[in-house]
């Protein structure tokens, strides 16, 4: 299902993952695909491997857009075909990753170049929910579009004034500690209104 969602991971101050995800943005999709990642796996492993990731420069954008190119797409457009080309070429670069970006960072032993979709979270219209792995707070935090609200100063997407569409950046619905972190059960369960 369309619903469109962003994965981060923060590090030492610095955003280290905005990935954009194009599908199954809701709790029970790319939420507990994190949450999955997050309970089963090595976090010192993984912090490890974020050494490797670096977001793209003009020249990585120059590049990819030759690439596409050559494959002939000229249009910003994408047959299936090409689409298949350049995703088996710059497998970071595709909106169907999702959350799915933190078990492929951790099986990556060499540069990882990624897109900076950090903006989409300001996009309370269009960006339904955001999860965010905090390794400095040590928690996953979850967030939901369609605020129409005023914010909190405190909010880590805190914005004064909504969007022209009216609608405010993502807002925190719920955090977790990494340490203590729900079952799949107990974390779709917090979720069963918002996704109604």
């Amino acid at each position: 299902m369309g619903t469109r969602n962003l994965t981060m991971v923060i590090k030492d101050k610095e955003t280290k993952v905005a990935q954009y995800g194009q599908w199954d943005g809701y709790p029970n999709g790319q939420g507990a695909t994190i949450l999955e990642f997050l309970s089963n796996n090595d976090l010192s492993k993984f912090k490890e491997k974020l050494k490797l990731v670096r977001f793209e420069t003009k020249k990585d954008i120059d590049e990819k857009t030759e690439y596409l190119k050559s494959i002939g797409s000229t249009d910003g457009y994408v047959n299936t075909k090409q689409s298949d080309l350049f995703n088996e070429k710059y497998p970071f670069g595709s909106r169907n990753i999702g959350g799915k970006i933190l078990e492929l960072i951790n099986k990556v032993d060499k540069e990882i170049v990624l897109r900076d979709a950090s903006d989409f979270a300001k996009d309370g219209l269009m960006n339904e929910w955001t999860y965010v792995v905090d390794l400095d707070k040590n928690t996953f935090e979850v967030y939901e579009g369609f605020g129409k609200d005023a914010m909190n100063e405190d909010e880590r997407f805190y914005s004064e004034k909504p969007d022209d569409s009216g609608y405010y950046p993502v807002s925190l619905t719920k955090s977790y500690s990494l340490d203590k972190l729900p079952t799949q059960e107990e974390f779709i369960a917090d979720f069963v209104d918002e996704e109604n």
